[in-house]
């Protein structure tokens, strides 16, 4: 019985790790009260919760808050381009479908093929966003290209996309239908949400992160030896090549990183694809 009890037993990791879940997911409820802040919000989640699945030692809110601040602006704005583009596509739905009074649908080939183009680009919509803002948690770029970087992971990692997307369905309507459940959302429920998936998406962010070659030493007669670290990665996701190039302190010393990215047969630049925080 003691050993059950032991602060390195599986069972005290397992309830330590359920308290800090419940912690993560009251801060992230309360940063989300805004409405506007969801974006910041879930991108500090992420940020949290691939810790986590690291088994990386992090203290819960100075690491929320911490990447809630460093993302605010770009988790800010995001979020609000998500809503503009989903309140149009409600609308567009309703229009063709003649839910909006004073409209009606005429029901010809035309708005057939303009319902099937909507779909099309909600599902479009909904791959990209579901990698949004764990993308945005993990790598330092522009808005313009964590939006591109982030469709095109959703389509090449599709089972991590489709375990994201069956997560936060659950978490939501669980949520509607089942009202007596509100305590178990507001305890656990929407971190949980993140902390299933952060577990693949960890395998998925390393195959885009450099990793460094060893220090390579060479001895003239008449100097001392030069120390070089360069990495190099490449990224494959369909056909494409755009270079990227960061530097990172390391130490106090800077390490230039090199990162070429492959992607569905456009050039893609990147200003920035390292590890963001």
């Amino acid at each position: 019985m003691g050993r059950f009890f032991n602060l390195d037993s599986p069972f005290v990791t397992f309830m330590n790790r359920v308290a800090d879940l419940m912690l993560l997911n009251v801060i992230y409820l309360l940063c989300c009260i805004p409405v506007i802040t969801i974006g910041p919000a879930t991108t500090a989640l992420y940020y949290i919760t691939l810790k986590m699945a690291r088994n990386e030692e992090s203290y819960i809110i100075k690491g929320f808050f911490k990447s809630f601040k460093l993302n605010f602006r770009q988790g800010l704005i995001m979020w609000l381009i998500d809503m503009a583009f989903a309140g149009i596509m409600i609308l567009d739905f309703r229009v063709l479908n003649g839910a909006i009074p004073g409209i009606e649908n005429p029901g010809t080939q035309m708005f057939s093929v303009l319902r099937v183009l909507i779909m099309v680009l909600a599902i479009i919509a909904l791959f990209t966003v579901t990698f949004t803002f764990p993308v945005l948690a993990k790598f330092d770029n522009t808005i313009k290209n964590t939006y591109r970087n982030s469709f095109f992971m959703s389509c090449r990692h599709f089972p991590t996309t489709l375990v994201m997307i069956l997560t936060w369905s659950v978490t939501i309507l669980t949520g509607y239908l089942f009202p007596q459940l509100l305590i178990v959302h507001i305890l656990i429920l929407f971190s949980l949400a993140a902390f299933v998936p952060s577990f693949m998406l960890v395998k998925v962010f390393d195959r885009y992160i450099p990793a460094e070659e060893p220090e390579e030493e060479e001895e003239t007669a008449d100097s001392e030896g030069i120390t070089e670290n360069t990495a190099e990665n490449t990224l494959s996701v369909s056909g494409s090549e755009s270079t990227v190039d960061n530097t990172l302190p390391v130490n106090g010393n800077d390490n230039t990183v090199e990162n070429t990215l492959s992607m569905n047969g456009n050039e893609i630049s990147g200003d920035n694809l390292s590890e963001g925080i």
